[in-house]
């Protein structure tokens, strides 16, 4: 019923031996129910046959990269070589949250009709763990299920243009082509994520993460904007709005104070494009209502300290 797809880098069988038990304690659940494919990007950290082997519960291949793809395209490299009805994903340094995780969504949906389900997640902080509630772990992969022929049905793939946002882009298209109706929130904990202070986002760092990657953080949505608009989405005009917002509020933020020719370079490309015509089709109440969520979400997100506060000084800054 669900692929269970698991990426691996540097992770050792030390590390990736934690979410394997996770899974193969799981209780209330028949194992043939679901399967687990871990995709190896092209590293020399190999997990033994016998290691896997060890956990007497699950059905696991093993797979690797020839090159390494990054996250993504590892992640959908297990979508097309697999086929069971659903596909979950889980990072290799994570753990499910309980013994119950699977046993809560498999008999969700064996009694329920949805495209996408998505679940609580708890997050693990200096061993301090929170539960993130549903609606607000978006746009994260962890606590997902995607059915696969709604995957297939709206050709929903990570882009190899989109290396560290690949969750982002994923997601921010599904969410433009999946019917309201078959998107459902499921109140139960299921992912435990633990916050790798190694990881790529959160090492320290001489520059900002949000500068080094911003060409990245600039183009992806421009790239989520192009599938929405192939699939015709409804969604496509606001969400290149309030992409757009977002894009101009990073850039007045003191993340930019030490890279002003940067700053300008965005600016003058955020002016140039096709955000003056579309804003012709919004009204501006709503405008308002869309600037207001991306300064909160701006705000909350990069822990600003200065950010244009109204909205007159972008329609002002863009000719509007």
């Amino acid at each position: 019923m669900v692929d269970i797809i698991i990426t691996q880098y540097s992770e050792n069988e030390n590390i990736i031996k934690n979410l394997l038990n996770s899974i193969n304690n799981q209780i209330g659940v028949d194992f043939d129910d679901f399967n687990i494919t871990i995709v190896n990007d092209c590293s020399n950290v190999i997990l033994d046959k016998d290691f896997l082997a060890s956990f007497c519960n699950l059905k696991i291949s093993y797979i690797k990269n020839d090159k390494n793809t990054g996250v993504g395209l590892a992640r959908q490299k297990g979508v097309d070589v697999t086929n069971d009805f659903y596909v979950m994903f889980c990072d290799s340094d994570d753990t499910l949250y309980d013994n119950h995780a699977l046993s809560g969504i498999i008999n969700y949906l064996k009694n329920n009709d949805v495209d996408v389900l998505i679940t609580n997640i708890a997050v693990e902080i200096n061993n301090q763990i929170e539960i993130r509630k549903n609606k607000d772990v978006f746009p994260w992969m962890h606590g997902k299920i995607y059915r696969r022929e709604f995957l297939l049905k709206n050709d929903l793939r990570f882009s190899d243009k989109v290396i560290h946002l690949d969750d982002s882009y994923f997601n921010n298209c599904m969410l433009g082509v999946v019917n309201k109706d078959r998107i459902k929130f499921l109140d139960i904990t299921t992912y435990l994520w633990k916050n790798n202070l190694n990881s790529i986002t959160r090492k320290k760092r001489d520059i900002p993460y949000e500068i080094e990657i911003f060409d990245e953080i600039y183009n992806t949505s421009n790239y989520i904007y192009d599938y929405l608009c192939k699939h015709k989405s409804v969604n496509r005009f606001s969400h290149y709005i309030s992409t757009s917002f977002n894009k101009y509020i990073l850039l007045n933020s003191n993340l930019f104070d030490n890279f002003i020719d940067k700053k300008e370079y965005y600016l003058n490309k955020l002016k140039n494009e096709l955000l003056i015509n579309i804003f012709k089709l919004v009204k501006k109440d709503n405008l308002k209502i869309i600037y207001e969520n991306e300064k909160n979400f701006c705000i909350k997100k990069y822990n600003l300290t200065k950010i244009y506060k109204d909205i007159n000084d972008f329609i002002v800054d863009m000719n509007i």
